[in-house]
């Protein structure tokens, strides 16, 4: 493989997830980078060696980043075989390590994605039998590969990349507790508080924080430190440029010291993930910015002494909560922070068809769609205050009860179980369905 560095700027292509494509193009121009443009779950871009050293240190919101090194057209399987063997793909793939493959297909011409990265995979090993006069045999190895080789072809067109990561996308950020269960992809976490208006310095709240996701990335985001500068595995090092010691002078400078620091909190009613929370704190190392606790979010009442904040929230969807309790879960949600967090910001995840969505009562001042899995969800923010809707975006504030558009939308009902403003509001705790393994071991 060629080691010579590069000499200006080259183009790279990140994926990332929907709607979070103008975060992951606003971190690409923070680090420099030219000819910035956004596609579908893609952003595109130009960056010299320090820039991408940076991004790649520092992104929240990118799950791969990869480097176009061959582009050509092809109008079948025999063609893209005839076309690849005459690529120097010992420039950029070495032989001696482990590979993958990956493909995208969109062509009425390769009508199989298997057929087509098989033909790549023997037009590779022809290239390195007939120039190198070796055996031509490479090491393909899915679960852990040492180099990732993506296949992406639209029509006629072919692109040829290479991933800069590796197997561990960037959502994989190593503090995960193992046992965690649906866990929110940490990259979608990120870009959740993001599109919320979080930034650090302000206190969140996290009370149904589940394995404490949303809690510990803002903890990160808090901290500073390039939440990407501790890897050692990426394909990145072992690519013909790599600038080492450029890579640690960038992750030194990029380290940032925050003075403004609020609290973050985050709560379960549910003692076993609390302790996941707890355990994935520890691993992070970040015990002296988040505090985890048992507490049911119906019967919480906003931390004293502190500026009100954002209160992120991703109750559950229904597959563990009866049927019958799930309209009570929602609409006890929204008396809650109609009746108790005024002054805040409330930020809620749930499926777009979710029928129980109107019983939180609150008219969103923005809503934004995102993919939790293979899953489409709301991503509705509220700003939580006293009075009409239209008072409160004149800057005037009512004592009465809030209005049809700052407290609920007109033909959503009032929460049966909300007593009067003023005094203590009880709901019931919906019914939770547990795994066999959690109730054996109570």
């Amino acid at each position: 493989m060629s080691s010579t560095p590069n000499t200006g700027p080259v183009q790279y292509v990140v994926r990332t997830l929907m709607s979070l494509e103008p975060l992951v193009a606003a971190e690409a121009e923070a680090c420099g980078a030219m000819d910035v443009e956004t596609g579908r779950r893609s952003v595109t871009f130009s960056l010299e060696d320090e820039g991408l050293y940076r991004f790649l240190q520092t992104t929240r919101f990118a799950v791969r980043v990869l480097r176009p090194v061959f582009r050509f057209k092809a109008k079948g399987p025999d063609d893209l075989h005839a076309r690849a063997v005459k690529l120097n793909w010992s420039q950029w793939v070495d032989a001696r390590r482990s590979l993958a493959l990956d493909v995208t297909v969109n062509s009425d011409h390769f009508p199989h994605d298997q057929f087509a990265m098989f033909r790549l995979k023997d037009a590779m090993s022809d290239h390195f039998r007939d120039r190198l006069r070796g055996s031509g045999h490479l090491n393909i190895n899915r679960t852990a590969p040492e180099q990732i080789v993506h296949l992406h072809i639209a029509g006629e067109d072919v692109t040829v990349s290479l991933d800069l990561v590796g197997k561990d996308a960037l959502f994989k950020r190593g503090y995960r507790a193992p046992r965690a269960r649906a866990p929110l992809n940490e990259v979608l976490t990120s870009g959740l508080l993001a599109l919320a208006g979080w930034k650090p310095g302000e206190t969140l709240v996290d009370p149904m924080c589940g394995s404490g996701t949303f809690s510990i990335e803002a903890a990160l985001w808090t901290a500073g430190v390039p939440i990407h500068a501790g890897r050692t595995s990426w394909t990145l090092f072992g690519m013909p440029g790599f600038d080492a010691r450029l890579w640690r002078s960038v992750s030194e400078s990029a380290r940032e010291e925050r003075i403004e620091r609020a609290p973050i909190l985050a709560s379960d009613w549910n003692k076993h993930p609390v302790g996941d929370a707890r355990e994935s704190v520890r691993t992070a190392g970040l015990e002296h910015l988040v505090r985890v606790e048992v507490a049911d979010f119906l019967d919480l009442r906003p931390p004293r002494g502190v500026q009100p904040g954002l209160v992120v929230l991703n109750p559950p969807y229904g597959q563990r909560v009866h049927a019958d309790d799930l309209e009570n879960l929602y609409g006890g949600i929204g008396g809650a922070l109609k009746h108790r967090w005024t002054g805040w910001r409330a930020a809620l995840l749930f499926p777009k068809d979710l029928e129980a969505q109107h019983r939180i009562g609150l008219k969103p001042s923005a809503k934004h769609t995102v993919m939790n899995g293979p899953l489409a969800c709301t991503w509705a923010i509220y700003d939580l205050f006293k009075g009409k809707r239209a008072e409160h975006l004149s800057g005037a504030t009512s004592e009465g009860a809030q209005g049809e558009e700052g407290g609920r939308p007109e033909a959503a009902p009032v929460p049966e179980a909300v007593e009067p403003e003023g005094e203590t509001v009880r709901f019931r705790r919906p019914r939770i369905q547990k795994p066999r393994d959690e109730a054996a071991g109570e």
